[in-house]
């Protein structure tokens, strides 16, 4: 059985789940019409490019503009689905990137970081935080959460996600089984995506022998 062919494929199809998938994919398809490294072929490869970063900052600015609106207003529970998925779809992207070369622009060896590649990671990691906040604040319930946190401008669940974001130990104690079991998934998604950043740092290194 072909483990690593299996999961290669499974990224992939949670790849295409993603709307970035088809866009990017019609302009992979354009680039064949032309010559690689001619004029025509590079401008299209700089739409990509493009896209690809444009997607990705764009989703944290929306998950720190949807966080802000759960300080304000009630969600229903279906946007958490959504929310999660995204969180999913971060985390299999990267997969694909790190073990397999795949689900990028220019795909290649499995481990072929740049500075681009980690500093769109680490733009993916915070938009991650910020998702998890807004799960937290629409659907999360806690023990014991200071009055300070729970004012006007709610804030309980950036917290528990800033926290285990970085320290992979929640700042409070989860009130339901969905908090637990977000919160347990939150600090999966943590240890996965660090062995993640820390591969792609280590691609980077570039070591030599120093000469007898």
């Amino acid at each position: 059985m072909d483990t690593a062919g299996l999961v290669k494929q499974l990224i992939g199809w949670v790849y295409r789940l993603s709307p970035y998938f088809w866009l990017d994919n019609y302009y992979k398809k354009a680039e064949l019409a032309f010559e690689v490294e001619s004029e025509s072929w590079q401008a299209l490869r700089n739409k990509r490019l493009f896209l690809s970063e444009f997607y990705i900052v764009g989703w944290l600015a929306l998950s720190v503009g949807l966080f802000v609106l759960t300080m304000f207003f009630s969600f229903a529970d279906w946007l958490v689905v959504l929310l999660l998925l995204r969180i999913f779809g971060i985390v299999n992207k990267e997969l694909g990137v790190i073990l397999f070369g795949i689900c990028k622009i220019t795909e290649g060896s499995m481990v072929s970081a740049t500075g681009r590649v980690i500093v769109l990671a680490m733009v993916n990691f915070l938009t991650a935080m910020f998702l998890f906040a807004s799960v937290y604040q629409i659907s999360g319930v806690f023990e014991e959460v200071p009055a300070y946190f729970l004012g006007d401008y709610p804030i309980a669940g950036l917290i528990h996600a800033v926290n285990l974001q970085f320290t992979m130990s929640g700042a409070f104690t989860a009130g339901d089984l969905f908090t637990w079991v977000v919160g347990t998934g939150h600090g999966v998604f943590c240890f996965v995506f660090g062995t993640i950043v820390i591969s792609l740092f280590v691609s980077l290194l570039n070591v030599k022998p120093l000469r007898a």
